[in-house]
C-alpha cells in the first residue's frame, strides 16, 4: 500500500517547478514544446496549474528538459559523490499521482551522481500508467514487482510478471504498464539514465 502522508506536488508547484525550468534554460513555450512534444498550450495550463499532466505526458516534459521525472516533480538535486550518506525520509518523498486512475510515483532516494532515479510505482486494479514515449538511447529500465502482478507492454510485445519477478530493458522504447489483476501492484522502478556516471 501507499505510504500515507507524503508531500503530493499541487498543480501550482508543479506548474512553476516547469516554468522554472523552462525560463531557466532561456525556452520559449514554442521552444519547450519542439524539444518536449507537448503543445504550448497544455504547457501553459500546467505551468499554471490548471491542467495535470499524465505520466507520459510528464515523462516527455521531464525528458525533453534533460531530468527525471523525481526531479521535475520533486525539484530534488542529485545526490554527489561527496555525500556519503543521503536520509530522504518518507514524509518528503516526492509523490506524483494521476487523478482518476489511482496511479501513484514515488521517488525514493536522489539521482545517484545523476546517472540513477529510483521510485516505486502503485498501479490499482484493472488500471493502465498509459504509453511512456520512447526515452532517449542509452536510457535502461529495471522493474521488480513488490505485489500483485502487471504486464509491461513494450512496443508491441507484452511480458506477464508476478510478484517477485524482474525485468531490464532500453527504455528507447515506448512502454505501459497494466494491472489485470484485482489487487494492487507495486513495482520498484529503477532508471539508468546515465550508464557511464556509475563507472
Amino acid at each position: 500500500m501507499p505510504v500515507p502522508a507524503s508531500p503530493r506536488p499541487d498543480g501550482r508547484r508543479l506548474g512553476a517547478r516547469i516554468r522554472l525550468l523552462r525560463e531557466e534554460r532561456g525556452w520559449s513555450l514554442r521552444r519547450a514544446e519542439e524539444v518536449t512534444g507537448v503543445s504550448r498550450a497544455m504547457l501553459s495550463k500546467i505551468e499554471l496549474g490548471t491542467a495535470a499532466p499524465t505520466v507520459p505526458v510528464l515523462g516527455r516534459i521531464a525528458e525533453g528538459f534533460g531530468v527525471s521525472i523525481s526531479q521535475l516533480v520533486g525539484g530534488r538535486p542529485a545526490a554527489t559523490p561527496s555525500e556519503n550518506v543521503v536520509v530522504l525520509p518518507a514524509a518528503e518523498q516526492p509523490v506524483f499521482r494521476v487523478p482518476g486512475t489511482g496511479f501513484e510515483r514515488r521517488s525514493l532516494a536522489p539521482r545517484i551522481a545523476g546517472a540513477v532515479d529510483l521510485a516505486v510505482n502503485h498501479l490499482p486494479p484493472g488500471q493502465s500508467s498509459d504509453t511512456f514515449p520512447a526515452h532517449r538511447p542509452g536510457v535502461q529500465e529495471v522493474l521488480t514487482v513488490a505485489a500483485g502482478r502487471l504486464h509491461l507492454v513494450l512496443d508491441d510485445d507484452r511480458y506477464e510478471l508476478g510478484h517477485g519477478d524482474s525485468i531490464y530493458f532500453r527504455a528507447d522504447h515506448a512502454h505501459r504498464f497494466d494491472n489485470p489483476s484485482d489487487t494492487e501492484a507495486a513495482v520498484f522502478y529503477i532508471v539508468v539514465v546515465d550508464v557511464d556516471a556509475l563507472a
